[in-house]
């Protein structure tokens, strides 16, 4: 009789090892399409960054292109340190822009307090969210065009979009707020009642991102609309969408708090310095500069009327988003949006870039095929892609060169300016000084002096106090700030209610005609403030 055969520990290991390679192929095979998004993504976005990065490097150290991006970095460090929005101690403030992006990065705080160390720790956030970007850029796309390669081509054309990179790299909320618009169009497209709850979420978090962000809760009732002519909309999603626009008015409802008990109003103090009816030199600026983009990115005419086609289709979110937010910045802020490298304008420019895709491989598709009989094959797909490469993502080459070298003497610009200027006071001031500025971000961050925003973006009671500027430097007298940190050229307002010898320029700092790109005015000056010369 034969005795049953025994297997060894070591042959069992080796079945079991089989069967999980085995597993790992089928997940990899049944995968492939999106491992594929997602490599392109991680590998064109790292590249970009890079790029950038070293770019900067061979100019200056770490930092960041805008002077407002120190202003989320003191908004995170006021939440490490357990004073939440208190941009200067004892001055609650409901200025920033993004509370969401200040929470995020708040957590660099428990690694390090080093400006350097918190940029690098800012960029790898950053670049998170660009990834992410990217890949629901690829996604979308791919879905849409059901093209694996038109959805690779669009993530290539997506980093390399002039002043994208720019701005994902610039330690403003952009690549967040790109990144909850993109996915606010992926769940808003979904027709299942089990996205309706995360879409009242993600809502929320929109507008937490960016105040414009309330244009994901505008394209519910869209949603609900489409979902009615499909015949889904029943008892039960009807509640489903009542529960899921309670859960985004939950999600936002604490800023909100926090806005009424510091101002008595709703929004945050960023909206009510910025938005109001545009003056005539505003709508020229905006036009003119709207030409210009559409030279720089021809891509925005076809996102903008071939992109109609999208509401025939029944998928609209791509092309409608895009457009209210132009809307939107043209009826409110048409000369803020434009400034700072347009930075608020880049994610429409994204959004659009996506649409121009998308609908071109729609009317390739309808000549190559339906128009010239030409077969629904590889070939013709090489084709079709080609034409999208050379029509759309091509002409974006040059500018995107020219936005890295940008980007390098950009960042050199605050280096040199603001966070040279904030070294300086925090060196040669008491620890109680009191500085008025125009520039709330790093001179405030990197001298850790309490200050005062002529602006009113971060200082509640110049925004809403409308004193006159003699009352307003009365009010600098009572708050103890003996200091303005201001452009030469714009204290020449405020100097005009200066008498003799009551002020003296205690530190100045002038970039080179040849780094100044995003500096509001190429020199920069500490003035020491003499109130007893005055009658104030």
């Amino acid at each position: 009789m034969n005795e049953p055969s025994e297997i060894s520990t070591d042959e069992a290991g080796e079945h079991t090892s089989d069967r999980d390679v085995t597993k790992v192929r089928m997940w990899l095979v049944g995968n492939r399409d999106v491992i594929v998004i997602l490599v392109t993504a991680i590998v064109a976005t790292c590249l970009s960054c890079l790029y950038y990065l070293s770019t900067m490097l061979s100019y200056t150290h770490p930092g960041f292109t805008l002077d407002d991006s120190w202003i989320h970095l003191q908004f995170a460090r006021t939440i490490y340190e357990g004073t939440p929005w208190e941009y200067s101690p004892g001055y609650p403030s409901t200025g920033s822009t993004s509370p969401l992006w200040a929470l995020i990065i708040s957590i660099l705080f428990y690694i390090s307090s080093d400006p350097v160390g918190l940029a690098w720790g800012l960029y790898t956030i950053a670049i998170c969210f660009y990834v992410a970007s990217s890949f629901a850029v690829g996604k979308i796309v791919s879905e849409y065009t059901e093209s694996i390669p038109l959805g690779v081509l669009a993530i290539v054309g997506f980093v390399i979009l002039p002043r994208n990179t720019w701005l994902m790299l610039s330690g403003m909320e952009t690549p967040l707020f790109v990144f909850v618009l993109l996915l606010s169009i992926i769940i808003l497209d979904k027709v299942e009642i089990k996205y309706d709850l995360f879409l009242g979420v993600l809502a929320g978090i929109a507008f937490l991102s960016r105040p414009e962000g309330i244009i994901v809760a505008i394209g519910v009732p869209v949603r609900f609309l489409i979902l009615y002519f499909k015949g889904k909309i029943d008892g039960k999603r009807i509640l489903t969408l009542f529960v899921s626009a309670c859960l985004a008015v939950l999600v936002a409802l604490p800023w909100f708090l926090h806005c009424l008990s510091v101002t008595g109003l709703p929004l945050p103090d960023t909206f009510y310095a910025k938005v109001h009816t545009p003056l005539d030199y505003e709508i020229e600026a905006w036009n003119f500069w709207w030409t210009l983009f559409v030279r720089e990115m021809p891509f925005l005419l076809v996102g903008v009327f071939v992109g109609i086609i999208l509401i025939v289709k029944g998928k609209p979110f791509p092309w409608m988003i895009p457009v209210v937010l132009t809307v939107m910045y043209r009826l409110t802020t048409p000369y803020a949006s434009l400034i700072n490298n347009a930075r608020y304008l880049v994610p429409v420019f994204d959004l659009f870039f996506v649409v121009s895709i998308i609908v071109t491989a729609w009317v390739l598709d309808v000549i190559l095929i339906g128009m010239l009989r030409l077969k629904d094959c590889n070939e013709t797909k090489l084709v079709a892609g080609s034409i999208v490469f050379i029509v759309l993502v091509v002409p974006l080459i040059p500018n995107y060169v020219g936005q890295a070298t940008f980007y390098g003497k950009a960042v050199k610009n605050i280096n040199d300016l603001q966070v040279n200027i904030g070294n300086w006071i925090g060196e040669n001031t008491p620890a109680d000084a009191v500085f008025a500025t125009h520039d709330a971000g790093a001179v405030r961050f990197i001298s850790n002096r309490s200050m005062i925003d002529l602006a009113g973006l971060v200082s509640p009671d110049i925004v809403h106090g409308n004193m006159t500027p003699r009352e307003t430097l009365s009010y600098l007298r009572e708050q103890g700030c003996n200091y303005f940190v201001f452009f030469d050229e714009l204290f020449m307002y405020w100097q005009r209610y200066f008498p003799y010898l009551s002020y003296d320029i205690v530190y100045t700092v002038t970039i080179p005609p040849e780094f100044h790109v995003v500096a509001g005015r190429p020199t920069m000056s500490v003035y020491q403030i003499h109130w007893e010369y005055t009658d104030y």
